[in-house]
């Protein structure tokens, strides 16, 4: 279980986050929304361990390698999809081999030849889905992840998410048909 308890994130006088209470037991599928700026990047980035608070606590999160984050603007390595989700297997010991079924499940299979500095927008972000869900981390956290996806993208995300085993945190302005089991919102 992840404990947060009144967690501030400042960055000089801006305060970037507020929180004063959030748990996440194992299996969990929460949501986060809120308007632009309100927090919901941070707090991503305060759950992965990249950013502590400023304030508050937070407490039981996965030991390192555990946790996936997939930022708004997700970043490739260069090569193309299939080495992307290779160098992730590779580095937890898993089967590179196993790239193409990862890439398969959130619909980008055909692109496992193509260079990454070639993909739009909406392919990095199924690319770098993959590549988080192929190390099968306890914590997934997903920022604006049905950004720039298409429709058959939008229907193939929420299927692998929906089979998705561990605790998953998705933040973004509205979750309409996104599959999760309960929601916070977050307010400037």
């Amino acid at each position: 279980m992840i404990v947060a308890r009144n967690v501030v994130v400042r960055f000089g006088a801006v305060v970037a986050l507020q929180l004063p209470e959030l748990e996440l037991t194992d299996g969990d599928a929460l949501g986060v929304v809120g308007t632009n700026g309100s927090g919901k990047s941070t707090l991503l980035r305060v759950l992965a361990g990249l950013l502590g608070p400023t304030e508050g606590t937070v407490e039981g999160a996965p030991p390192a390698g555990r946790t996936a984050l997939v930022h708004q603007r997700p970043y490739l390595f260069r090569g193309t999809a299939r080495d992307n989700v290779a160098y992730a297997l590779r580095l937890h010991r898993r089967p590179s081999a196993d790239s193409d079924e990862w890439l398969d499940r959130v619909g980008a299979k055909h692109l496992a030849d193509r260079p990454a500095k070639t993909m739009s927008g909406g392919e990095r972000r199924r690319v770098a889905i993959a590549r988080a869900l192929a190390v099968r981390p306890e914590l997934l956290l997903l920022d604006e992840p049905y950004a720039a996806l298409d429709e058959a993208g939008a229907h193939d995300l929420t299927a692998v998410l929906e089979n998705f085993e561990g605790t998953l945190v998705i933040a973004a302005p509205s979750l309409d048909g996104v599959p999760i089991t309960r929601t916070i919102v977050l307010d400037r």
